[in-house]
């Protein structure tokens, strides 16, 4: 009887095995995939790095995250930070020429209170929604949020003041006691000697603002001194804390037709300096 143990080749891969290389492709297929759907870099130029750290602060569209912050580092200049975001595929359509950024941080001022919900979320690089214009991945970040978001319905107007009352960005327009609009931004023309204004009047009361509208200051305080006593005239709480204007149809004229976008208007010292001006 033989007794020898008879040695076979064995064809398999033990199961001890198994285990590690399952893990191992799923790993390089996890790669893979995000490899192949990840979003572009962009670089965004801003003054500061301020409230912004790498792999934290999400770059957000209407509140939604689309990216995140991936480097920083400092101009060649030194004149400000650039700023390098993945923005996630789903979002990649938003990068055009014209798409803005800002960042959103507390901002509190007279005329304005914003970003407070950041006080516990952290600060966030905001992008506009916008899918129009060629195809673009450099761009430079706004001073400030945009007063009036992209896409507001209403009307842009273009102004202009020879009074010595100053306007920023975010101080209000009334009419009637309500906020129907604010000032954009402020141009200050050196060889004119002439302050230009871009406001904006939300929809609908847009449609207040016709060929014969007349605006004028209505900030702080006035006193005037008449024959019948001390005459008090004052506009809203927000322009006595900032710098604001109203707007009406001087008594006995016409509305007139409607305006076009970006139309030209006077912003006169008073009511009554506007109510004259109808005749010129």
């Amino acid at each position: 009887m033989n007794n020898e143990a008879q040695v076979k080749p064995t064809s398999h891969i033990s199961q001890v095995w198994l285990i590690p290389i399952v893990t191992i492709l799923v790993g390089a297929w996890m790669v893979i995939y995000q490899w192949q759907n990840q979003g572009p870099l962009i670089t965004i130029e801003m003054p500061s790095a301020t409230g912004i750290e790498v792999n934290k602060t999400p770059v957000k569209a209407r509140d939604l995250d689309v990216g995140i912050v991936k480097k920083i580092e400092l101009k060649p200049d030194l004149d400000g930070v650039l700023v390098t975001a993945r923005i996630d595929s789903s979002a990649e359509h938003l990068l055009t020429e014209n798409t803005e950024f800002w960042m959103v941080s507390p901002r509190i001022s007279f005329s304005e209170v914003s970003g407070l919900n950041t006080l516990l979320s952290g600060s966030y690089i905001a992008m506009s929604a916008d899918d129009s214009g060629k195809e673009q991945y450099n761009f430079i970040a706004l001073d400030r949020p945009p007063v009036t978001p992209p896409g507001t319905p209403g009307l842009h107007l273009s102004l202009t003041s020879d009074d010595e009352f100053a306007y920023k960005p975010g101080d209000p327009i009334i009419y009637k006691g309500f906020k129907v609009g604010e000032f954009e931004d402020a141009y200050f023309n050196i060889e004119e000697r002439v302050v230009y204004y871009d406001a904006f009047i939300e929809a609908p009361y847009h449609k207040l603002i016709t060929q014969n509208t007349r605006f004028w200051n209505v900030s702080g305080i006035r006193f005037q001194l008449a024959s019948s006593g001390l005459k008090v005239e004052t506009g809203s709480l927000e322009t006595l804390l900032a710098n604001g204007i109203t707007f009406g149809i001087p008594d006995g004229a016409q509305p007139g037709e409607l305006v076009v976008e970006n139309a030209f208007f006077t912003i006169y010292q008073d009511r009554e300096a506007a109510s004259h001006a109808r005749s010129k």
